[in-house]
C-alpha cells in the first residue's frame, strides 16, 4: 500500500531537484529518503525519477504521477483541516485574485489575518490582470477578486472598496511632478509608456481621453509591469499609475508621481465573489475578512485611495 510520507517524500525530492536538499528539507537522513522512493517505484512498477550527477529530473510517468500525489495529499490535508478543527470549524480551500496595483497593499495583511483567523482555510492569492480575473470569475475558477468599474452581474457580485486617483508617473527630478497634483492639460503632448488594449487601465484612461477631449500620446506600450515603472523612472516617457501600485517606488525615490486632476482619471476597486460557485461558508468568511482589510488599509492611509461612499439619490421635490 503507497503511504503518504512516501508521496511526500517524492514530492520534495522533485520540487528541490535533489535527494540532499530534499533530506535536509524534510528533516530525513538521505538514506532512508531515497528508501521512500524506491519503495514507490516498486509500488507501482514504474521508474519516477532520473538520477544524475546535477541531480533528479522526472520520467514522463514522474511528471504524470506528481499531479495525481499532489491533488492526493490536497485532499488528506483538507480532510484533516475539517475534522480535526471539529464540526464548527470553517475549512477550505479559497482562491482570491488580486490586481497587481492592488496587490501589495492587500496581498500581505490578508495572508497574515486568514492565518490567525481561519488556520483551516487554505488562501490562495494569485495577481493577475483585471481583465483575466473577471474571465476566471465568470467561469467559477476564482472564488474572490478585485475588479476595477463594474457592477454585479449574473456572474459575481460586486461591492465598491475604494475609489483611486490615479497619477502621471515619471523620474524622480521631473519638475512636473514636484507638486501634488499635474493638471490634466498638461499630459496631452506628454511621451506616455502604457499597456495594451483590451487592458482595463488602458481603457479606463483612453475612455477618460475621450470624455475629456484630452489626447494622449501612448509612445510605447507594454504589458510588463517593470517597463511601466523603469521607463518612467529613467524619464524615458511618463506613465499613468494608481499611487498603491508603486508605492515602495516612491517612498525609495525610484519616482515620482502627480495626481491628475481637473479632471481626474478615478476608478473605483470592487471586491467580487463568483456567482458560479456553491455558496460556502469558507469563502464568506474570507470575503468579509478582505473587505475588512481592506478598509483598515483606507482608514490608516497604507492604501491610497478614498473609501467609497455611495452617493444618495437625489429627492424628487
Amino acid at each position: 500500500m503507497i503511504e503518504n510520507k512516501h508521496l511526500r517524500s517524492f514530492l520534495r525530492v522533485l520540487d528541490l531537484g535533489g535527494f540532499s536538499r530534499a533530506s535536509r528539507s524534510l528533516n530525513i537522513a538521505q538514506p532512508a529518503l531515497s528508501q521512500h522512493v524506491r519503495r514507490l517505484e516498486e509500488q507501482l512498477g514504474v521508474a519516477l525519477l532520473i538520477r544524475g550527477a546535477q541531480g533528479v529530473t522526472p520520467t514522463r510517468a514522474g511528471r504524470q504521477f506528481a499531479e495525481k500525489a499532489r491533488a492526493i495529499l490536497d485532499m488528506v490535508d483538507s480532510a484533516e483541516r475539517q475534522f480535526k478543527g471539529g464540526p464548527d470549524t470553517l475549512f477550505g480551500e479559497v482562491s482570491l485574485g488580486l490586481p497587481g496595483s492592488v496587490c501589495p497593499v492587500l496581498a500581505s495583511p490578508v495572508i497574515v489575518a486568514a492565518k490567525q483567523q481561519f488556520p483551516n482555510i487554505r488562501l490562495i492569492v494569485s495577481e493577475l490582470m483585471s481583465g483575466d480575473l473577471a474571465d476566471m470569475l465568470r467561469e467559477g475558477r476564482m472564488d474572490i477578486a478585485v475588479l476595477f468599474n463594474v457592477l454585479e452581474t449574473d456572474d459575481f457580485t460586486s461591492c465598491p472598496l475604494a475609489v483611486e486617483n490615479l497619477h502621471l508617473v515619471g523620474a524622480p527630478a521631473d519638475r512636473l511632478l514636484s507638486g501634488e497634483t499635474v493638471k490634466a492639460g498638461q499630459i496631452s503632448k506628454l511621451p506616455l509608456v502604457g499597456t495594451r488594449p483590451p487592458h482595463g487601465l488602458r481603457l479606463l484612461v483612453e475612455r477618460w481621453s475621450n470624455e475629456t477631449g484630452i489626447p494622449l500620446d501612448f509612445d510605447v506600450e507594454a504589458d510588463a509591469p517593470a517597463v511601466l515603472t523603469n521607463m518612467a523612472a529613467e524619464g524615458v516617457c511618463y506613465s499613468i499609475l494608481s499611487p498603491a501600485a508603486i508605492q515602495r517606488d516612491l517612498e525609495t525615490g525610484h519616482l515620482a508621481s502627480a495626481r491628475v486632476v481637473d479632471p481626474p482619471i478615478e476608478r473605483t476597486a470592487c471586491l467580487c465573489s463568483s456567482k458560479r460557485l456553491a455558496p460556502d461558508p469558507a469563502r464568506t468568511a474570507i470575503f468579509d475578512l478582505v473587505r475588512e482589510t481592506a478598509q483598515e488599509m483606507l482608514k490608516t492611509g497604507v492604501w491610497s485611495a478614498t473609501p467609497f461612499e455611495p452617493k444618495e439619490a437625489k429627492q424628487v421635490p
